[in-house]
């Protein structure tokens, strides 16, 4: 799914926000509730708007930290984030000062995956250029180098 499709279902959802209808009551009593529409399409818009902004963000990083990562040798940080995208591919745990280990701008990355995948609704992996195969090729390469 390229970035054009992505923006093509964000419209699609938003869309369908904005036909919500609260109704409150049963049978003949039943009624839109005009304000509970209201609170409940703001409150699903919020949330539509905050997965598509996280879901962009955290391509576009995931994009940037694998770049690195494939390159390795002694690029600044290079093992750190590696050893972050093992951490997300894998589903294991990460020490949180972790994050401090690397420069400014690549924790900056890593803490837009982390909120990618907590607000996302796709698989980020999947989403960037080469997807799996990349991050498994650099997930055996550096199985690899610890061997």
């Amino acid at each position: 799914m390229n970035q054009a499709e992505r923006e093509r279902r964000h419209r699609a959802n938003l869309d369908r926000v904005n036909q919500v209808q609260l109704v409150v009551g049963t049978g003949d009593r039943a009624r839109v509730d005009h304000e509970g529409t209201l609170l409940e399409r703001a409150r699903l818009m919020v949330e539509e708007i905050r997965s598509h902004e996280a879901t962009e963000r955290a391509l576009a990083a995931f994009e940037r930290l694998l770049r690195l990562a494939e390159e390795g040798g002694h690029a600044r940080g290079a093992k750190q984030v590696a050893d972050f995208i093992a951490a997300v591919w894998e589903d294991q745990p990460m020490r949180p000062s972790a994050l401090r280990a690397v420069a400014a701008d690549l924790g900056d990355d890593m803490l837009a995956v982390l909120d990618g995948l907590r607000y996302s609704r796709i698989a980020l992996a999947e989403h960037v250029r080469g997807g799996p195969r990349r991050v498994v090729r650099l997930l055996e390469k550096r199985k690899a180098a610890l061997a």
